[in-house]
């Protein structure tokens, strides 16, 4: 039986793109090829982009590309000037050696690592930060959004782990080891006579 691999369709959606540009005023139809052109060229775009930025990250020896990575590529290639401006608030690339430092301190931003706390503590953690996120810009806002779904996320976990105390905790089942005492055991009674055993056999009858 062949195998079925899924194809991914990468492109900019050209509809996508139409749409928002007849959200301008000024723009009234637009030509079916126009969408198209300005999905290859923004596919173009990222290509290029991406490219610089893992030659920024490989020549950190870095595993993971972090927007410390994107600053310095977009700094150092002319072509990406215009993208100066967005750049501007990440912080700048420290060393070599303090790739994970730079990874450390962006946890927090997003909320992971108050999450990560929060979870020992009750989840203050990530309540806080999520009004610190509050009043910024748009892509705070949109992180802000991630920390609130990790807090809905952890609020359901934390009532179970609570309810559940360590005592319900099921032992395996022991083996059946028959019982030797080191006393003697008593006579046994005396038990019933064969002729009682027949007068109740009368009875039941």
């Amino acid at each position: 039986m062949p195998s079925k691999k899924k194809k991914y369709n990468a492109r900019f959606p050209p509809a996508r793109i139409k749409k928002i540009m007849q959200t301008d005023e000024e723009i009234g139809k637009v030509a079916a090829a126009v969408p198209v052109i300005i999905s290859r060229a923004l596919e173009l775009f990222l290509e290029s982009l991406l490219k610089k930025a893992c030659q920024v990250t490989q020549s950190r020896n870095a595993k993971t590309m972090t927007t410390s990575h994107l600053k310095q590529c977009i700094e150092l290639e002319q072509q990406f000037d215009f993208l100066k401006d967005l750049v501007a608030s990440v912080p700048d690339m420290q060393g070599d050696g303090e790739d994970n430092h730079v990874d450390g301190d962006k946890g927090p931003r997003r909320g992971r690592k108050p999450g990560s706390s929060g979870r020992k503590n009750g989840g203050t953690g990530s309540k806080g930060k999520d009004k610190k996120l509050s009043g910024t810009d748009s892509e705070q806002e949109d992180e802000s959004e991630d920390t609130d779904t990790d807090g809905e996320e952890e609020t359901p976990q934390l009532p179970p782990q609570a309810s559940h105390p360590p005592a319900h905790f099921q032992s395996p089942p022991t083996p059946f080891i028959p019982f030797t005492s080191p006393l003697p055991l008593p006579p046994a009674p005396p038990g019933p006579s064969a002729a009682d055993a027949e007068d109740e056999e009368d009875y039941d009858s």
